[in-house]
């Protein structure tokens, strides 16, 4: 996957604008400048790869088919199927934390809908093909109560990319090494991100742990320093922090040579890109 030098990657979409890991909100980040789409995904009960960051229906943000609250015990969607699931609103109900996004009735998309969308949305307007990071949420513990196991995981999510002629365009990373292990070894053409919110551990730590050399190191923004910088790209690795939303803290990692940002807030960023080359 050949990235350009710099590149605006939109977490789970445009998520301060627009509902999270839905296809107006991922559209949205390519108008407002991403260059990249970050997206979670999960899996439904009758097979089918779902966009969305939990294993359940999370009722902070999601209205029943008729408009309602939801009760508080959750449905998982590894019990459901996708006919089920493409029922709940997951764009109408006020989100605490972005209490500025725009509210608009949307569904939860199946992975090959969403790229689907994208694809068609940037052929008409005669955009640029975007690039995709996919992050598989995934633990050992669950392994078979809300996911595969990784061979069967990453399978499915490659057979889909595949299906979409997408996959040179793609990224699959996770917490989970397990996952990225997978896909270096049965699916060299896809790219795999190592993402990390511990700063404890040095640069060789964290490699030995992945132990898999990833292509792209993805970090917290807040644990990284101008060496771990260049350090990481020494290593050959692309250097890509998540989740920057201040101004200041864009800029700051933008003078310490990162590679791309994650951000809620793709079109803030691309501002000051854009202020920077004047």
């Amino acid at each position: 996957m050949e990235l350009p030098d710099f590149i605006t990657i939109g977490h789970r979409g445009a998520r301060g604008l627009l509902p999270e890991n839905t296809i107006p909100s991922m559209i949205r980040a390519v108008e407002d400048g991403a260059e990249m789409l970050e997206m979670d995904i999960q899996f439904t009960g009758d097979g089918k790869v779902i966009v969305a960051h939990d294993p359940y229906v999370n009722s902070k943000f999601t209205l029943d088919k008729y408009g309602n609250e939801l009760p508080d015990k959750p449905s998982y969607f590894s019990q459901m199927p996708y006919a089920a699931i493409e029922q709940y609103d997951v764009g109408s109900k006020f989100h605490a934390g972005f209490p500025k996004q725009e509210k608009v009735k949307v569904s939860i998309p199946t992975l090959k809908n969403l790229i689907t969308a994208v694809e068609d949305f940037t052929t008409r307007e005669q955009r640029e093909p975007v690039f995709y990071t996919i992050e598989i949420k995934s633990d050992p513990k669950t392994d078979l109560t809300y996911h595969p196991e990784p061979e069967q995981l990453v399978a499915q999510v490659a057979a889909v990319l595949e299906k979409l002629k997408v996959a040179d365009r793609c990224c699959l990373q996770s917490f989970d090494v397990r996952q990225i292990q997978e896909v270096r070894r049965s699916f060299p053409e896809i790219s795999i991100a190592y993402l990390t919110a511990d700063g404890s551990k040095s640069l060789a730590e964290h490699l030995m742990l992945a132990d898999c050399h990833p292509d792209i190191f993805s970090p917290a923004f807040k644990i990284l320093t101008p060496g771990l910088v260049a350090q990481a790209q020494e290593h050959g690795m692309k250097v890509i922090p998540w989740t920057v939303n201040k101004r200041k803290d864009m800029e700051y990692l933008l003078s310490i040579n990162v590679d791309g940002i994650i951000t809620d807030y793709p079109g803030r960023l691309t501002q000051i890109l854009k202020q920077g080359l004047q």
